[in-house]
């Protein structure tokens, strides 16, 4: 496993070492920080015409996890549609346009070892992009008092998904030759995802509901609720696994062809 941590150092020090890298920081910190900052602001306005007045009719009870939790939650994992695939597109779609990907399996490297270690770098930096997630919670922490459980649990969901974007991604990076090309075909796919989980709701039934429990943000819909659902804890690691043997797959044909 040595050769699978340096290689996965190697690729994490690439992104710090680009400016790739830093915009990519830079747009999930400021367009997730704008998100926060919104949500904190209509929540103060729900509290403010949630106050009682003499005379004045109930108000509703204002709930942190549904205000604010919740959607704050759901618009990171959207956003990690867009991000992730200008973090995933260079794996492999790079290493094959400049032939270096050939020159990598015919060395004293197995192919899962390339593949692993490829997946842990671009892991390793979608791990760094969360912590500005963490952050936030943690000055949500500071201000109110956010039900632990419901928070630890849409951010461990939030691992497990942007894990398995980045396996996605890896491997349709593992497809097509240019960065271009796999950022533009990973994105795409994602979207398609993104409108399936908007369109079919949690509830639908028949074909519908099979067709939308193929996307990870449908999947984590459930998770950013707060709701225990086992059914999309194990899609996560299950699709995954699966990404990762395919471009395992990939990547032993490459070596077989020299």
């Amino acid at each position: 496993m040595r050769e699978v941590w340096f290689l996965a150092g190697r690729e994490v020090k690439s992104f710090l070492r680009t400016p790739l890298g830093y915009a990519i920081l830079s747009v999930y910190a400021l367009v997730s920080g704008l998100v926060f900052v919104t949500l904190l602001f209509i929540l103060r306005q729900q509290l403010l015409q949630a106050t009682p007045t003499a005379g004045a009719p109930r108000p509703p009870v204002v709930s942190l996890q549904l205000s604010l939790v919740a959607p704050y939650f759901y618009n990171v994992a959207s956003l990690l549609l867009f991000v992730l695939p200008f973090v995933t597109m260079r794996a492999f779609a790079e290493e094959r346009r400049s032939r270096r990907l050939e020159m990598l399996v015919s060395y004293p490297l197995r192919a899962w070892q390339l593949v692993l270690g490829k997946f842990l770098g671009a892991c390793g930096f979608a791990l760094l992009l969360l912590s500005v997630t963490v952050i936030h919670l943690l000055i949500l922490a500071l201000v109110s008092a956010p039900e632990l459980t419901a928070v630890l649990g849409a951010l461990l969901g939030l691992v497990l998904y942007a894990i398995t974007l980045v396996a996605i991604g890896v491997f349709l990076s593992s497809l097509v030759v240019g960065q271009v090309e796999a950022a533009v075909l990973t994105l795409g796919l994602f979207l398609l995802g993104a409108m399936v989980s908007g369109v079919l709701r949690p509830g639908a039934a028949g074909l519908g509901r099979i067709i939308a429990n193929l996307s990870p943000l449908y999947q984590y819909q459930l998770l950013s609720a707060g709701l225990l659902a086992p059914g999309s804890l194990l899609y996560f690691p299950a699709v995954t696994v699966l990404a990762l043997a395919l471009t395992l797959r990939g990547v032993d044909l490459i070596k077989w062809r020299g």
